[in-house]
């Protein structure tokens, strides 16, 4: 009898996982797979949130879909969507999220990123950009060249060696870096300009409060602070007695050191950065004597002099800004014992005396003129 009852629970087991199955499946054509996600600020209380969903259908008279709702939590958004749209809204292709500027210096970018994080649809490689004025605005935008917003604004996050300056920063760099006490978050800054979208530069947080806008060059800086080996093209002003010089170095590679005096109370940091790379422009007055060794080697003496400039210059900057992107705070707490916190970061950038020094290697030269 007991055997019978088994298999007669085992058949209507099966039965009914087969069914629970039938109903979960949704057809491909009705779902939206989500491609871009923005947050504009409202309130206080709530935020706009818009989404682009590519469609695939050769008989769709637009090749994306864009949902606006305002609402106070990202779930209860997201089910308003779903009531606009005729499909089921999933995150599995999520690429690029946009969270306009006021969004970010109020505070705000943190909760929604948390979200998403925890959401396991989405994926760890999920882009962040801030947006000035309206993200909402540059997924509607007008962009005749480009064929689809959502792949558009991601080939444009994307690494590149022209746009190395870019952190490129993902769902799981931001929550690394939101959380850890020694280093600030930096996210690109992209601008709309007629029908074009332009990086125009990186946002640093204090927190998790924008800061300030830095520009693509003192990103550079930051980069290679953090210990890049490969870098974007640096382009250079020198004024070092030869009148006005300009030059394009390609092809960086780069190495650093960095030796802390372990004093909280008195910080010192001594920083050594190695570059080699090929001269690919020059304008200036040197422009026929650059085909010696000599007058290379005089050359490199004078980038190295103009980066140390450049580099002390910056980092003054960061420490009038009380942030700390390139983590420099690292080199101190590894030597304190205790409990390391945001206040002890702050407080050792504030006082942080630095010490730069640049070799420079110019391995060939480009065109000169």
């Amino acid at each position: 009898m007991n055997r019978k009852l088994l298999g007669i629970s085992l058949i209507l087991l099966v039965l009914l996982v087969g069914c629970s199955r039938k109903e979960l499946k949704v057809p491909l054509e009705d779902v939206g797979m989500v491609g871009t996600m923005a947050f504009d600020y409202i309130d206080e209380k709530q935020m706009k949130i818009t989404i682009a969903i590519p469609q695939y259908s050769p008989e769709a008279q637009q090749k994306t879909q864009i949902f606006s709702v305002a609402t106070d939590l990202v779930s209860s958004g997201i089910v308003e969507i779903e009531k606009l749209s005729d499909k089921k809204i999933v995150f599995n292709q999520l690429r690029v999220v946009l969270v306009n500027e006021e969004f970010a210096r109020k505070g705000q970018v943190r909760k929604v990123i948390q979200h998403l994080y925890r959401n396991a649809e989405v994926g760890n490689k999920v882009l962040i950009a801030i947006a000035k004025d309206n993200a909402e605005a540059i997924l509607k935008g007008d962009y005749p060249d480009k064929p689809n917003i959502i792949f558009y604004i991601n080939d444009l996050l994307e690494p590149s060696i022209n746009t190395a300056f870019n952190p490129n920063t993902n769902l799981h760099d931001f929550i690394y870096t939101i959380s850890n006490p020694v280093t600030d978050t930096i996210l690109p800054y992209i601008e709309k300009l007629d029908d074009k979208l332009e990086i125009k530069g990186v946002a640093v947080f204090k927190g998790k409060h924008m800061e300030e806008l830095i520009k693509p060059e003192e990103a550079l800086i930051i980069q290679a602070l953090q210990g890049r080996k490969n870098l974007a093209p640096l382009h250079l002003d020198l004024h070092e007695g030869h009148g006005e010089e300009k030059l394009m170095i390609d092809l960086i590679e780069s190495s650093i050191k960095m030796q802390s005096n372990k004093n909280i109370e008195s910080p010192k940091l001594v920083i050594r950065l190695k570059i080699k790379g090929t001269l690919s422009e020059y304008k200036g007055a040197r422009e026929y004597e650059l085909n010696t060794i000599e007058s290379i080697s005089h050359l490199e003496k004078d980038i190295n002099k103009q980066l140390e400039e450049d580099i002390t210059k910056f980092l003054d900057k960061l420490k009038n800004m009380d942030v700390d992107p390139s983590g420099l705070s690292e080199k101190f707490r590894m030597y304190y014992h205790g409990k390391w916190t945001d206040k002890k970061t702050r407080e050792v950038i504030g006082k942080l005396q630095t010490e730069v020094h640049v070799e420079t290697s110019i391995i060939s030269t480009g065109t000169l003129k």
